[in-house]
């Protein structure tokens, strides 16, 4: 019995110091989030040339300016999106802000220790890569989205393919949503499949 009373207090000690471990990895993880989503978007920013989404090849990157801000003025680097061209379609018309849409899409966090790629937060995606063949988009109505999306999808065509990374005030900002922390800079990937103008229904699939 002496034995037993013993080892009690190493094996506490013991679980005690796992879960202290475990603790300070979910911590470190988020610790000063905002700064570091600042951070990570000033980054993303400071590797932003002048093209356009027009003059954008695939592989290259662009910004674009919250729609509703005037671009003759000054803003911070929350004020924008910064995009990349995963794959260019054939299409020239873009959604209107009234409009509906169906879409492929991933969403990640920042890169963490934890997740060195982003933590998955939602998708459309069945696939570990895009497959247009096998997954099925989700509709939405371009008003119905973040800012930072519906920014993002008003200069994308049918078939694009874009990386699209959100700061957080052009996401949830300081609100907490589900799995996404506040201030979380959202890093989109969407595929853009069909464009419904407005007052018309998207066909059925």
């Amino acid at each position: 019995m002496k034995r037993i009373l013993a080892i009690f207090p190493i094996l506490f000690t013991a679980v005690m110091l796992c879960f202290s471990c475990s603790e300070t990895k979910e911590t470190g993880d988020y610790e000063n989030w905002k700064q570091r989503n600042r951070d990570y978007i000033a980054k993303i920013a400071s590797g932003i040339g002048d093209l356009t989404p027009e003059t954008a090849s695939e592989g290259e990157s662009f910004r674009i300016l919250h729609y509703a801000l005037d671009p003759e003025a000054k803003w911070g680097n929350g004020s924008y999106v910064y995009c990349q061209v995963l794959e260019k379609g054939n299409d020239t018309v873009a959604p209107c802000y009234t409009d509906s849409i169906r879409i492929n899409y991933r969403v990640r966090l920042m890169p963490t220790d934890s997740y060195p790629e982003g933590q998955v937060v939602d998708q459309s995606f069945k696939t570990p890569t895009l497959d247009p063949a096998v997954n099925i988009p989700s509709s939405f109505k371009v008003s119905a989205l973040i800012q930072g999306v519906s920014t993002a999808l008003m200069y994308m065509h049918k078939g694009d393919y874009w990386r699209i990374y959100i700061p957080y005030q052009l996401g949830y900002d300081n609100q907490k949503k589900g799995s996404i922390p506040a201030y979380s800079t959202l890093v989109y990937e969407i595929n853009l499949t069909e464009i419904s103008k407005t007052g018309r229904m998207l066909p059925p699939r």
